[in-house]
C-alpha cells in the first residue's frame, strides 16, 4: 500500500506513506526535494533519517511488516548543520531513542503519518528547519542582487543541485505524470519543453528508469 498527499504548503511537497505487505523492490525516481522519513519496523523498532536530492533513479527492497512514511521538503527548505551536497543520492540515519528523535540539538517526539504537517511546523519554529528565502526567490526567476556565479553557488549550497538539474528533474517528473494520464509521448515532450521525443526518452530513463513506452504500458 502507498499513500502520497500534496497539502497546499509553503513548506512542504508531498507527504507519503507506505505499508509492505510482501518483499519486493520499488523504483525511486530522481527528487530535488529532500525527504524525513521514518520507519516502523514489524517488531516495533523505530528508525529515522534525512534523504537527500538525486539526479538518477534507485531501487530499494521492502521488508513484510514495515511501515515508512515521510515528507518530501520544499526545494528552499534546509536543515542547518547539514549540506545537502554532501547527502546527493545517500541519506542519513537521526538517532532514535525512548520515542524521541535527536535533529540537530533537539530532541523532538517521533511523529507519526497524521502528524507530519505540525511536525514540520515545530522544527521550523525550533529553528531546526529553516526557509532560505533569497534561494526560493532564484528558484523562480528573482535573480535581482546577484551575480550569475553567485546566484548558481548559492542555489546549490542550499538544495545540492544545480538550478538546471533541478529544472532537469521537474520536467521529467511533469512528464512522466503526464504520460501516467495516457498523453502520447510526442505530446509529452513538446507540452514540457523536451527538443523532441528522443530527448524526452532519454531523460525519463536516467530520472525515472523506464522509457515513455513502459510508462503507458505499466499505467
Amino acid at each position: 500500500m502507498y499513500e502520497e498527499r500534496h497539502p497546499d504548503s509553503p513548506v512542504v511537497q508531498c507527504m507519503w506513506q507506505a505499508r509492505a505487505t510482501r518483499e519486493e523492490r520499488y523504483l525511486v525516481p530522481a527528487v530535488e526535494h529532500w525527504d524525513l522519513w521514518f520507519t516502523r519496523a514489524a517488531d516495533g523498532e523505530l528508525r529515522a533519517g534525512i534523504a537527500g536530492p538525486s539526479i538518477g533513479h534507485r531501487w530499494i527492497r521492502s521488508t513484510v511488516g514495515e511501515h515508512s512514511w515521510g515528507v518530501q521538503l520544499k526545494t528552499h527548505i534546509v536543515l542547518p548543520g547539514v549540506r545537502k551536497d554532501l547527502l546527493l543520492g545517500a541519506e542519513q540515519q537521526f538517532v532514535v531513542e525512548d520515542g524521541f528523535i535527536t535533529l540537530g540539538m533537539q530532541a523532538v517526539p517521533f511523529p507519526e503519518f497524521e502528524d507530519l504537517e505540525s511536525f514540520v511546523q515545530g522544527l521550523l519554529e525550533l529553528d531546526v528547519l529553516r526557509h532560505d528565502h533569497a534561494v526560493q526567490r532564484m528558484l523562480t526567476g528573482d535573480d535581482a542582487g546577484y551575480s550569475t556565479r553567485r546566484r548558481q553557488r548559492r542555489i546549490r549550497a542550499a538544495t545540492g543541485l544545480t538550478r538546471k538539474q533541478i529544472e532537469q528533474v521537474s520536467r521529467a517528473r511533469e512528464a512522466y505524470a503526464l504520460l501516467l494520464q495516457g498523453v502520447p509521448p510526442i505530446e509529452c515532450a513538446e507540452r514540457c519543453g523536451f527538443a523532441d521525443q528522443a530527448h524526452l526518452t532519454r531523460s525519463l530513463r536516467v530520472f525515472h528508469g523506464q522509457t515513455p513506452a513502459q510508462v503507458l504500458a505499466g499505467r
